[in-house]
């Protein structure tokens, strides 16, 4: 999933709709995607992107490290990781849930990967049917909740 990520997040802030939780929720969901970032600059290898940052040990810490600042953003914190994990794992590349202790990646192989940076990357997944299928459910549950909330629709 590529742009679904951010309705995605969004959808997870409707649940304590205020400016405060929308962005903290948005960091969180797009915070394992930093190891793309230390890839880029050189410091890890080729092939570093959906590890570390992609497992539920991840996901378990930055909870935990937020839980200190507040036990109500803690939750926000792991939905927010664990739901990018869930749309990163459509992927072919998978994602190592359990690592350090297995290396199994695991995936729903609904799409082909095409790379995770630059214009390539959008348009080989855009191609796909089944990216526009999760993208379009996703969006759908994002304007659902924000008729639900009284967002959009109310006089």
């Amino acid at each position: 999933m590529q742009a679904g990520h951010v309705p995605l997040a969004l959808s997870i802030a409707t649940f304590d709709w205020s400016p405060r939780t929308i962005v903290f929720c948005l960091v969180m969901h797009f915070l394992p995607n930093a190891d793309s970032l230390v890839e880029r600059s050189g410091i890890a290898g080729h092939k570093f992107h959906c590890t570390v940052t992609h497992t539920i040990w991840f996901a378990v810490v930055v909870s935990a490290l937020v839980a200190i600042w507040s036990p109500h953003y803690a939750v926000f914190a792991f939905v927010a990781i664990l739901l990018h994990f869930i749309a990163d794992c459509g992927s072919t590349v998978g994602i190592p849930f359990f690592w350090p202790f297995s290396k199994k990646r695991y995936t729903l192989a609904l799409f082909k990967d095409t790379g995770y940076w630059g214009k390539e990357m959008y348009l080989g997944y855009y191609r796909q049917p089944a990216a526009w299928l999760l993208e379009g459910g996703v969006i759908s549950f994002f304007v659902v909740r924000l008729f639900q909330m009284g967002v959009l629709g109310s006089a």
